[in-house]
């Protein structure tokens, strides 16, 4: 079992976004399509920020939990501090964020 907290905050309008998301309940193809985004981005290898983020006016910053079986990580990132290899992850997060929040 797979669960996703993805919480997005800052922004032009500062409007945050949250989702909890169950890997059991998407259909096989995305769900599969969101652990290989996991095991691509190397999540479970992104170190946790102790402090404060510096971010850039208007950026957004993300923060994400991977509960994956005994495992539980979390990532908290801006746009201009994301490791390449999340951009991926995050930008398909965000997709599901607003098509939850349009229906």
């Amino acid at each position: 079992m797979t669960m996703i907290n993805f919480k997005r905050n800052g922004g032009t309008i500062g409007r945050e976004t949250e989702i909890d998301i169950d890997l059991n309940r998407l259909p096989a193809s995305e769900s599969q399509r969101i652990h290989n985004l996991i095991t691509e981005s190397k999540f479970f290898e992104i170190p946790v920020l102790g402090t404060p983020l510096a971010t850039a006016p208007d950026e957004f910053e993300y923060t994400v939990t991977v509960v994956a079986g005994n495992s539980m990580h979390t990532v908290r990132v801006s746009d201009t501090a994301m490791p390449r290899g999340l951009r991926p992850l995050i930008d398909e997060l965000t997709e599901i964020a607003k098509e939850t929040q349009n229906t």
